[in-house]
């Protein structure tokens, strides 16, 4: 509970959710050095108060250090081929776009949580937005995040329906049944997480420390993230949906319609007119999606953004 996943089955039943933890109590604890800093707090901030603030800067330098590396999943190459194609074929969804996209090492990904004992929940899941949004991974971190999840599901996040926000195939069975396309927190799509992922990648393209190829890599990555949004732009607005497959391709189904989802979409949330001040990049609004679309399936059957 507390957090936008807001249920327990919506980070795996785990206690210490990777948002939080890894990224918005580190940006956090920035702000408020930031805050004290500036001055701007001094008038209000007694002894006691002093103190506390001026270990911020500290305390955000340790929690960037150590806590996402609590959330490492390293699943075997040939271990997550093998749960791919469990996965698909349980889904009835197609397995070789993502096994293609999957490269020859190991997968790695951020667990969405940990459990009470501190446990990963291996929970692949679109939570990487905060990261991108409100911190400055070194390279390699953001190359291979953005890798991971920009891969056709089920090896990564990307659908033509859009970016889902949760992919259980590398988690038990049982945790799967609470990860499905009918659940409020599932393989779904959420239109403001989407639109977070976009403004993440946009602040890291406007870093100055990025070697050449990750750069590159990014743009094509937001080039395939807006093509997804601009194909559902009639959904843009709504809370989130769902998808159905047919015949070799993922098509967007109204979240709520199905007898099996377990609520319905919010039509009035105000995070859904998040488009009102996210914007695609000028080559986005100008390329065609669907050619952009095909540039992904290409581009995953081809080459592969490397996990280094």
């Amino acid at each position: 509970m507390g957090e936008w996943r807001d249920s327990e089955d919506g980070i795996g039943r785990g206690r210490y959710p990777y948002d939080v933890d890894a990224v918005l109590v580190p940006a956090a604890l920035e702000a408020a050095a930031q805050l004290n800093e500036s001055g701007l707090l001094s008038p209000y901030l007694n002894a006691a108060d002093r103190t506390l603030f001026s270990g911020a800067s500290q305390m955000a330098r340790v929690w960037r250090a150590q806590a996402p590396q609590l959330f490492d999943v390293v699943i075997p190459r040939q271990a997550a081929g093998r749960a791919i194609e469990t996965y698909a074929a349980s889904q009835a969804i197609a397995a070789q776009p993502g096994l293609a996209a999957l490269g020859p090492d190991d997968l790695r990904f951020h667990a969405i949580a940990l459990d009470a004992s501190g446990t990963p929940i291996p929970v692949m899941h679109s939570d990487e937005g905060f990261a991108l949004l409100f911190a400055e991974p070194d390279a390699e971190r953001v190359d291979r995040a953005v890798t991971v999840l920009m891969r056709p599901f089920p090896a990564g996040l990307m659908t033509e329906a859009g970016m889902l926000v949760a992919n259980p195939a590398f988690c038990a069975p049982s945790l799967q049944t609470r990860f499905t396309r009918n659940a409020y927190h599932g393989t779904v799509v959420w239109s403001w997480q989407q639109a977070l992922f976009a403004a993440g990648l946009e602040r890291q393209l406007q870093r100055r420390d990025l070697p050449p190829g990750v750069r590159s890599h990014l743009l094509e990555a937001q080039q395939v993230l807006w093509s997804a949004i601009n194909a559902t732009r009639s959904m843009n607005n709504s809370e989130l949906w769902s998808w159905s497959f047919d015949a070799g391709h993922y098509r967007v189904a109204p979240f709520g319609v199905a007898a099996a989802d377990a609520d319905e979409s919010n039509a009035a949330q105000l995070w859904s007119t998040v488009y009102l001040a996210v914007k695609p990049p000028h080559t986005a609004l100008n390329a065609s999606s669907d050619a952009q679309v095909g540039v992904l399936r290409a581009d995953s059957a081809s080459r592969q953004l490397p996990e280094r």
